[in-house]
């Protein structure tokens, strides 16, 4: 593993890790452990936020905004939020993976252009 993905994996453990502090120290009703499993998206959400912070390259930047665009269409359907569900929403998730798939080579050729005019 490089030391990147290292420190990488280190900010979101450690994240997670005062979350759950923080969760232990207020008075928050915790569901109880068979209904977290509702709320997995935002692992899917941290593991793109990490991405972004720092974005080391645009690559890393758009993958972060994937993952994030994922895990929250994930959400959305598991809660039924808005009205989505897997079943009528999933053209979303078709529009997010093709939005996904354009942005890389767009986003890697202008940094690679600006980077060349400088």
């Amino acid at each position: 593993m490089s030391k990147e993905m290292q420190s990488r994996s280190q900010l979101l453990w450690g994240l997670i890790v005062i979350a759950i502090g923080v969760l232990f120290l207020t008075d928050i009703q915790i569901p109880p452990i068979g209904q977290l499993w509702r709320y997995w998206p935002f692992l899917g959400m941290a593991f793109g936020a990490i991405k972004l912070i720092p974005p080391t390259t645009p690559k890393h930047a758009v993958d972060g905004l994937c993952h994030i665009a994922f895990a929250g269409w994930f959400y959305a359907s598991l809660e039924h939020v808005w009205g989505l569900t897997f079943h009528n929403s999933w053209p979303i998730l078709v529009i997010i993976a093709g939005i996904c798939l354009l942005l890389q080579p767009v986003v890697i050729k202008y940094t690679a252009n600006k980077e060349e005019n400088q």
